[in-house]
């Protein structure tokens, strides 16, 4: 059944796409924000339109010169500092209306000429690719547009993901569980000790943090200490293998 249900969803997945293109605006403007200079801002944006990969970008343009004083570092603090400020992965709010206090919703969406002949195709394919009662379709519909969501996630966590993170999470589904003494290790070995550049000693807290602020990795309960193991979770696992079907390469820069 999820194979007859695998070209609907691709085409939901086209479509969280051209939503994940304004995340990638709005991802890029967290690196531009680092700097002053507009044409930053106007390259990020072109690279967007043309649904250039973030990370192709920072391999392609780290150190690019914009004129006296004035340079592009894509690849080195920028990146640490969008890491930062990337928000955990969030649950796409339905657009439905609110309603009067006191009123009840309408039982069905309003009528839209633009909508209309969309959800007819729609809800036909639904029907062609999932036979059977509503529940069981809706279910399916349901599993499709969470399976897109999820993508569009882990699209916009490779964008601003590490190399060395990507080792770190390799690490944690071959070994299993690790200390964040060891996962200190795994910082020293892969990112401070071939980027000096851009990693320092104390970016490790950042580093494995946003890791875990993208659901990838979850620490054991309790005041975080060396000993404290730190666990690939579903979602973690659930990347590695986005990597693999997308043919997206784990070896990135930093």
């Amino acid at each position: 059944m999820w194979t007859s249900a695998a070209p609907l969803r691709r085409e939901i997945a086209g479509l969280w796409r051209a939503r994940y293109l304004w995340w990638m605006i709005s991802d890029a403007a967290q690196v531009a924000a680092v700097y002053t200079s507009g044409g930053v801002v106007a390259f990020l944006l072109a690279a967007a339109f043309f649904r250039q990969p973030l990370a192709r970008a920072i391999d392609r343009w780290k150190g690019a010169n914009l004129g006296k004083d004035r340079s592009i570092d894509l690849s080195g603090t920028a990146q640490v500092e969008a890491q930062k400020n990337a928000p955990p992965p969030e649950t796409e709010r339905l657009p439905v209306p609110a309603p009067e206090p006191g009123a009840p919703l309408p039982a069905l969406p309003p009528p839209s000429p633009v909508y209309a002949p969309i959800e007819a195709d729609l809800r036909r394919r639904i029907e062609q690719a999932v036979p059977g009662p509503l529940d069981v379709q809706m279910a399916w519909a349901v599993r499709i547009a969470v399976a897109a969501q999820v993508e569009a996630n882990h699209e916009q966590t490779y964008r601003l993901i590490f190399g060395s993170q990507i080792h770190a999470l390799k690490q944690l589904n071959t070994l299993g569980p690790l200390t964040l003494r060891q996962a200190r290790e795994i910082f020293n070995i892969t990112a401070l000790r071939n980027y000096p550049e851009t990693f320092k000693d104390d970016d490790f807290p950042a580093w494995s943090g946003y890791l875990v602020n993208r659901g990838l990795v979850t620490l054991e309960p309790g005041d975080p200490t060396d000993d404290t193991k730190a666990f690939l979770t579903p979602l973690g696992k659930d990347f590695l293998h986005f990597l693999v079907g997308r043919g997206l390469p784990e070896y990135k820069w930093g």
